[in-house]
């Protein structure tokens, strides 16, 4: 089914700050966000066209957080409302830069922070109107672009020296003849996927293990806990959870960015006996060179059989 709309125009960008006191529980709590009030700054656009269809976005933020995001949100308005809808959905590789490179708003990252995060809400915001006035799901909007659409959506700036555009069309053009069968594959197995429910810092031993049992029975193949906060209570806290769920059930773990380097080596070392599958956020995620010797020495802790993701 696809939706064929007249030239409309952006009337609106509406925000709204939603916010939830899970601290009170310490759902989502972990070794670097203790109060987690989990939030987000949502975002809806509105067009003039006769199908009444909006887009929606939102970014996750914590408590006081969508203060600022809702702001960052805001400031892009201007790029927006008034403008030619089809023409900025045609080209969402082009909308995406547009915005992104507002020179004073990037002043505020570069490409990251706030503002990126803002900008992402926007752009998922309009992908969502898009995917709605194509009739499909985003993702199989998604799969059914060509490589030279799918290329026209990324920002080859700073990755040409990795990746070329050309490089990149090579890739895709290679993938096509199997795209079918993927599809098909996912649409009958669903999507790989893991759950952080049971691993929330703050839960008592009890809440850990019910939590373990029952995503097991949910059919989850891999679990994720936070750690970082105590060395002690991580490896009780490991131990419940591998008795919990058995040898064949994956176990990553995360330390929201709470080590330095050393800390991170030594720590997962200890955590090592556990089989983890994965060590999410060690340290700094701008420490690029100091995620080497992390994962280094995370990978001689263990010798991960090749159904296991590896050690990181």
């Amino acid at each position: 089914m696809s939706t064929v709309c007249a030239v409309s125009r952006i009337t609106g960008l509406a925000t709204a700050d939603v916010r939830f006191p899970t601290s009170l529980s310490l759902d989502g709590s972990d070794a670097m966000n203790p109060d987690p009030d989990y939030s987000a700054a949502y975002v809806t656009i509105h067009t003039d066209a006769a199908d009444g269809l909006v887009g929606h976005g939102f970014v996750f933020t914590i408590g006081r957080g969508n203060d600022v995001q809702v702001a960052a949100i805001e400031a892009l308005a201007g790029h927006l409302v008034g403008r030619d809808a089809e023409a900025l959905l045609a080209d969402m590789g082009g909308t995406w830069r547009e915005l992104v490179h507002d020179s004073q708003l990037r002043w505020l990252g570069p490409e990251k922070g706030v503002m990126h995060m803002a900008i992402g809400a926007v752009v998922n915001a309009l992908w969502d109107l898009r995917a709605k006035r194509a009739g499909r799901p985003l993702w199989q909007l998604l799969a059914a672009m060509t490589p030279e659409e799918l290329v026209d959506l990324v920002d080859f700036r700073y990755l040409t020296d990795a990746l070329t555009r050309d490089e990149a069309l090579q890739i895709l053009r290679a993938a096509e003849p199997g795209r079918a069968a993927r599809e098909a594959r996912l649409l009958a197995g669903g999507y790989p996927a893991y759950t952080t429910t049971p691993g929330w810092l703050g839960y008592d031993d009890d809440k850990l293990a019910r939590l373990c049992h029952e995503a097991v029975a949910e059919g989850f193949t891999q679990i994720k806990l936070k750690v970082g906060g105590d060395l002690a209570d991580d490896v009780r806290r490991l131990g419940i959870a591998r008795e919990a769920v058995g040898p064949d059930v994956r176990i990553a773990v995360d330390a929201n960015q709470r080590w330095d380097v050393g800390t991170a080596v030594s720590w997962v070392k200890e955590l090592a006996s556990f089989d983890l599958a994965w060590v999410e956020e060690p340290t700094s995620p701008d420490d690029v060179l100091g995620h080497a010797p992390s994962r280094a020495a995370s990978r001689r802790c263990r010798s991960p059989p090749a159904s296991t993701w590896p050690t990181a």
